[in-house]
Protein backbone atom coordinates (compact mmCIF):
# COMPACT_ATOMS: atom_id res chain seq x y z
CA UNK A 1 0.00 0.00 0.00
CA UNK A 2 1.16 3.33 -0.26
CA UNK A 3 1.70 6.03 2.42
CA UNK A 4 1.31 9.57 2.29
CA UNK A 5 3.40 12.57 3.87
CA UNK A 6 2.86 16.19 3.67
CA UNK A 7 4.15 19.68 2.59
CA UNK A 8 2.72 23.59 3.34
CA UNK A 9 5.89 25.22 1.86
CA UNK A 10 6.44 22.64 -0.59
CA UNK A 11 2.72 22.94 -1.90
CA UNK A 12 2.94 27.01 -2.02
CA UNK A 13 6.12 26.76 -4.42
CA UNK A 14 4.49 24.36 -6.14
CA UNK A 15 1.51 26.56 -6.53
CA UNK A 16 4.14 29.65 -7.92
CA UNK A 17 5.91 27.44 -10.32
CA UNK A 18 3.37 25.43 -11.56
CA UNK A 19 0.38 27.77 -12.14
CA UNK A 20 0.50 31.15 -11.31
CA UNK A 21 0.74 33.10 -14.01
CA UNK A 22 4.63 34.42 -14.66
CA UNK A 23 6.06 37.24 -12.75
CA UNK A 24 6.83 40.36 -13.86
CA UNK A 25 10.43 41.42 -13.49
CA UNK A 26 11.09 43.07 -10.12
CA UNK A 27 7.97 41.36 -8.53
CA UNK A 28 7.70 38.75 -5.86
CA UNK A 29 4.19 37.31 -5.39
CA UNK A 30 2.34 34.86 -2.84
CA UNK A 31 -0.91 33.11 -2.66
CA UNK A 32 -3.58 35.10 -0.10
CA UNK A 33 -5.07 31.89 1.45
CA UNK A 34 -8.02 34.16 3.08
CA UNK A 35 -8.92 35.63 -0.38
CA UNK A 36 -7.71 33.25 -2.69
CA UNK A 37 -6.01 35.85 -5.21
CA UNK A 38 -2.30 36.14 -5.96
CA UNK A 39 -0.73 38.84 -4.78
CA UNK A 40 2.46 40.57 -6.24
CA UNK A 41 4.93 42.88 -5.01
CA UNK A 42 7.29 45.17 -6.28
CA UNK A 43 10.16 47.47 -5.58
CA UNK A 44 7.27 50.44 -5.48
CA UNK A 45 4.60 49.10 -3.23
CA UNK A 46 2.06 46.12 -4.10
CA UNK A 47 -0.94 45.28 -6.50
CA UNK A 48 -3.58 42.59 -6.80
CA UNK A 49 -3.43 40.25 -9.32
CA UNK A 50 -6.90 39.45 -9.26
CA UNK A 51 -8.60 42.89 -8.16
CA UNK A 52 -12.36 42.57 -6.25
CA UNK A 53 -15.43 43.65 -7.75
CA UNK A 54 -15.84 47.44 -8.10
CA UNK A 55 -19.43 47.49 -8.26
CA UNK A 56 -22.26 44.51 -7.64
CA UNK A 57 -23.03 44.54 -11.55
CA UNK A 58 -19.02 43.60 -12.21
CA UNK A 59 -18.44 39.45 -12.90
CA UNK A 60 -16.27 38.07 -10.33
CA UNK A 61 -12.64 37.91 -11.06
CA UNK A 62 -11.12 34.61 -11.79
CA UNK A 63 -9.93 32.43 -9.33
CA UNK A 64 -6.08 31.29 -9.55
CA UNK A 65 -6.07 27.65 -9.97
CA UNK A 66 -4.82 25.38 -7.74
CA UNK A 67 -1.93 23.31 -8.00
CA UNK A 68 -3.03 19.87 -9.05
CA UNK A 69 -0.22 17.88 -7.25
CA UNK A 70 -1.81 18.23 -4.02
CA UNK A 71 -1.27 14.73 -2.07
CA UNK A 72 1.96 12.79 -1.51
CA UNK A 73 2.10 8.87 -1.63
CA UNK A 74 4.37 7.15 -0.62
CA UNK A 75 5.22 3.26 -2.17
CA UNK A 76 7.79 0.69 -3.22
CA UNK A 77 10.01 0.63 -6.41
CA UNK A 78 11.59 -2.80 -7.43
CA UNK A 79 14.62 -1.23 -7.46
CA UNK A 80 15.05 1.76 -5.70
CA UNK A 81 13.07 0.37 -2.68
CA UNK A 82 10.83 2.98 -0.53
CA UNK A 83 10.14 6.30 -2.64
CA UNK A 84 7.55 8.85 -2.81
CA UNK A 85 5.14 10.27 -5.20
CA UNK A 86 2.71 13.38 -6.28
CA UNK A 87 -0.80 13.00 -7.24
CA UNK A 88 -3.52 14.90 -7.28
CA UNK A 89 -6.15 11.91 -6.47
CA UNK A 90 -7.25 12.42 -2.66
CA UNK A 91 -6.09 10.24 -0.22
CA UNK A 92 -2.52 10.65 0.49
CA UNK A 93 -0.87 13.44 2.41
CA UNK A 94 -2.37 16.75 1.81
CA UNK A 95 0.38 19.09 1.51
CA UNK A 96 -1.78 22.30 1.78
CA UNK A 97 -2.88 21.72 5.25
CA UNK A 98 0.05 22.99 6.86
CA UNK A 99 -0.41 20.31 10.08
CA UNK A 100 0.97 18.08 7.42
CA UNK A 101 4.18 20.19 6.36
CA UNK A 102 6.57 18.36 9.11
CA UNK A 103 6.08 14.81 7.86
CA UNK A 104 5.63 16.39 3.78
CA UNK A 105 8.85 17.43 4.48
CA UNK A 106 10.27 13.85 6.42
CA UNK A 107 9.15 12.28 3.16
CA UNK A 108 10.43 14.89 0.36
CA UNK A 109 13.64 15.05 1.42
CA UNK A 110 14.54 11.59 3.14
CA UNK A 111 12.50 9.38 -0.01
CA UNK A 112 13.73 9.66 -3.50
CA UNK A 113 11.26 10.32 -6.14
CA UNK A 114 9.54 7.42 -7.75
CA UNK A 115 10.65 7.03 -11.27
CA UNK A 116 7.13 6.04 -11.99
CA UNK A 117 3.90 5.73 -9.89
CA UNK A 118 4.55 2.55 -8.41
CA UNK A 119 2.37 -0.90 -8.41
CA UNK A 120 0.45 -1.16 -5.02
CA UNK A 121 3.16 -3.12 -2.67
CA UNK A 122 1.28 -6.38 -2.05
CA UNK A 123 1.21 -8.16 1.20
CA UNK A 124 3.46 -10.98 0.97
CA UNK A 125 1.71 -12.79 4.20
CA UNK A 126 -1.88 -12.50 2.24
CA UNK A 127 -0.13 -14.16 -0.89
CA UNK A 128 1.81 -16.82 1.00
CA UNK A 129 -1.53 -18.21 2.95
CA UNK A 130 -3.49 -18.28 -0.30
CA UNK A 131 -0.81 -20.41 -1.45
CA UNK A 132 -0.31 -22.62 1.01
CA UNK A 133 -4.64 -23.09 1.57
CA UNK A 134 -4.95 -23.87 -1.84
CA UNK A 135 -2.46 -26.89 -1.97
CA UNK A 136 -3.69 -30.36 -1.20
CA UNK A 137 -2.54 -31.09 2.02
CA UNK A 138 -1.95 -34.97 2.75
CA UNK A 139 -3.41 -36.44 5.90
CA UNK A 140 -0.92 -39.20 7.26
CA UNK A 141 -1.39 -43.19 5.41
CA UNK A 142 -0.68 -45.08 9.20
CA UNK A 143 -0.60 -48.86 9.80
CA UNK A 144 -0.75 -50.71 13.29
CA UNK A 145 2.07 -52.92 14.48
CA UNK A 146 1.02 -55.90 15.36
CA UNK A 147 -0.98 -55.88 12.23
CA UNK A 148 -4.70 -57.68 13.13
CA UNK A 149 -4.88 -57.60 17.00
CA UNK A 150 -2.74 -55.88 19.61
CA UNK A 151 -2.12 -57.51 22.63
CA UNK A 152 -2.77 -55.67 26.16
CA UNK A 153 0.92 -54.98 28.23
CA UNK A 154 2.84 -55.00 24.80
CA UNK A 155 3.47 -51.61 22.98
CA UNK A 156 1.37 -51.22 19.75
CA UNK A 157 3.19 -49.34 16.69
CA UNK A 158 1.92 -46.98 14.15
CA UNK A 159 3.80 -46.24 10.68
CA UNK A 160 3.10 -43.60 9.09
CA UNK A 161 5.81 -42.05 5.91
CA UNK A 162 6.26 -38.22 6.11
CA UNK A 163 5.02 -36.10 3.59
CA UNK A 164 7.86 -34.14 1.03
CA UNK A 165 7.97 -30.55 1.89
CA UNK A 166 5.90 -28.52 -0.37
CA UNK A 167 7.38 -25.40 -1.92
CA UNK A 168 6.85 -22.76 -4.58
CA UNK A 169 8.08 -19.86 -5.38
CA UNK A 170 6.96 -16.30 -7.30
CA UNK A 171 8.10 -12.63 -7.96
CA UNK A 172 4.82 -10.33 -6.25
CA UNK A 173 3.55 -7.32 -8.65
CA UNK A 174 5.97 -5.13 -6.59
CA UNK A 175 8.82 -7.16 -7.80
CA UNK A 176 9.92 -8.87 -4.74
CA UNK A 177 10.76 -12.89 -4.81
CA UNK A 178 7.89 -14.90 -2.80
CA UNK A 179 8.85 -18.77 -1.31
CA UNK A 180 6.07 -20.08 0.26
CA UNK A 181 6.68 -23.57 2.46
CA UNK A 182 4.91 -26.37 3.76
CA UNK A 183 5.88 -29.29 5.47
CA UNK A 184 3.93 -32.01 8.26
CA UNK A 185 5.50 -30.68 11.71
CA UNK A 186 3.35 -32.77 13.80
CA UNK A 187 1.78 -36.09 14.02
CA UNK A 188 -0.98 -36.67 16.36
CA UNK A 189 -2.36 -40.29 17.56
CA UNK A 190 -5.85 -40.89 19.07
CA UNK A 191 -5.52 -44.41 20.57
CA UNK A 192 -9.28 -44.68 20.77
CA UNK A 193 -9.15 -45.52 24.21
CA UNK A 194 -8.90 -41.97 25.77
CA UNK A 195 -5.12 -41.37 25.06
CA UNK A 196 -3.71 -38.88 22.68
CA UNK A 197 -0.14 -38.38 21.68
CA UNK A 198 1.89 -35.69 19.28
CA UNK A 199 4.73 -37.42 18.01
CA UNK A 200 7.91 -36.48 15.38
CA UNK A 201 6.35 -37.39 11.89
CA UNK A 202 10.00 -39.29 11.93
CA UNK A 203 9.39 -41.19 14.69
CA UNK A 204 6.45 -43.09 13.31
CA UNK A 205 8.76 -45.95 11.83
CA UNK A 206 7.07 -48.57 12.54
CA UNK A 207 8.07 -51.99 14.59
CA UNK A 208 10.69 -52.36 16.25
CA UNK A 209 12.81 -48.81 15.13
CA UNK A 210 10.13 -46.30 15.57
CA UNK A 211 8.71 -44.56 18.43
CA UNK A 212 4.97 -43.52 18.11
CA UNK A 213 3.24 -46.00 19.99
CA UNK A 214 1.15 -46.58 22.76
CA UNK A 215 0.54 -49.66 25.20
CA UNK A 216 -3.37 -50.75 25.78
CA UNK A 217 -4.06 -51.70 29.42
CA UNK A 218 -7.90 -53.52 28.56
CA UNK A 219 -8.41 -55.71 25.77
CA UNK A 220 -11.45 -54.91 23.46
CA UNK A 221 -14.22 -57.10 24.05
CA UNK A 222 -18.29 -57.85 22.33
CA UNK A 223 -21.04 -57.01 24.79
CA UNK A 224 -21.67 -59.99 25.25
CA UNK A 225 -18.56 -61.22 26.29
CA UNK A 226 -18.32 -58.20 28.75
CA UNK A 227 -21.26 -59.12 30.52
CA UNK A 228 -21.19 -62.97 29.80
CA UNK A 229 -18.25 -64.34 30.38
CA UNK A 230 -16.01 -64.87 33.75
CA UNK A 231 -12.98 -62.59 32.26
CA UNK A 232 -15.38 -59.78 31.19
CA UNK A 233 -14.81 -57.79 33.93
CA UNK A 234 -10.85 -57.38 32.45
CA UNK A 235 -12.50 -55.47 28.84
CA UNK A 236 -13.28 -52.23 28.17
CA UNK A 237 -16.04 -51.20 29.81
CA UNK A 238 -17.57 -49.77 26.27
CA UNK A 239 -15.54 -50.39 23.51
CA UNK A 240 -15.73 -53.67 20.96
CA UNK A 241 -12.84 -51.97 19.47
CA UNK A 242 -10.24 -48.77 19.47
CA UNK A 243 -10.87 -46.11 16.28
CA UNK A 244 -7.25 -44.74 16.12
CA UNK A 245 -7.09 -41.73 14.27
CA UNK A 246 -3.82 -40.15 12.63
CA UNK A 247 -3.44 -36.48 11.50
CA UNK A 248 -0.64 -34.60 10.48
CA UNK A 249 -0.34 -30.18 11.62
CA UNK A 250 1.11 -28.80 8.45
CA UNK A 251 3.03 -26.01 9.11
CA UNK A 252 2.93 -22.89 6.65
CA UNK A 253 6.03 -20.23 6.57
CA UNK A 254 6.91 -17.76 3.49
CA UNK A 255 10.19 -15.52 2.85
CA UNK A 256 10.83 -12.30 0.79
CA UNK A 257 14.55 -12.68 1.53
CA UNK A 258 14.90 -12.07 4.82
CA UNK A 259 14.26 -15.35 6.76
CA UNK A 260 11.04 -17.47 7.48
CA UNK A 261 7.94 -16.35 8.77
CA UNK A 262 5.81 -18.11 10.07
CA UNK A 263 1.92 -18.42 8.25
CA UNK A 264 -0.31 -20.73 10.30
CA UNK A 265 -1.22 -24.10 10.31
CA UNK A 266 -3.73 -26.65 8.96
CA UNK A 267 -4.80 -30.09 10.36
CA UNK A 268 -5.54 -32.70 8.06
CA UNK A 269 -6.57 -36.24 9.20
CA UNK A 270 -7.17 -40.10 8.20
CA UNK A 271 -9.74 -41.98 7.97
CA UNK A 272 -10.33 -44.18 11.38
CA UNK A 273 -8.72 -47.69 12.21
CA UNK A 274 -10.93 -49.91 13.89
CA UNK A 275 -8.55 -52.17 16.09
CA UNK A 276 -8.98 -55.41 18.48
CA UNK A 277 -7.01 -55.76 21.36
CA UNK A 278 -6.49 -59.07 22.86
CA UNK A 279 -5.67 -59.98 26.15
CA UNK A 280 -2.47 -62.86 26.62
CA UNK A 281 -2.79 -64.48 29.81
CA UNK A 282 -0.33 -67.48 30.85
CA UNK A 283 -2.09 -70.46 31.70
CA UNK A 284 -0.43 -73.14 33.91
CA UNK A 285 -0.23 -77.11 32.73
CA UNK A 286 -0.35 -79.71 35.34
Amino acid sequence: MYRTTPLGWLAAISVLLLLAPAAEAGESCRIDERTDRIICRESGGSRVRNPPRTSPSDPPPARSPRAPLRYVYTGYDAVIGDCYYWSSVPGGLDAWDPANDPAVIAITTKLPTCPSKPATVTDPSQSAWSVFRSWNLAPPSPSITPQDHGITGIPTHITATPPAVITHSETLPDGRRLEVRARAATLTVNWGDGTTATFDPEAADGYPAGTADHTYELKTCSHQYRTEHPSGNLCNSTASDYAITASYTWQGEYSIGSGWVALGSLARVAPPINYDVDEARGVSSP
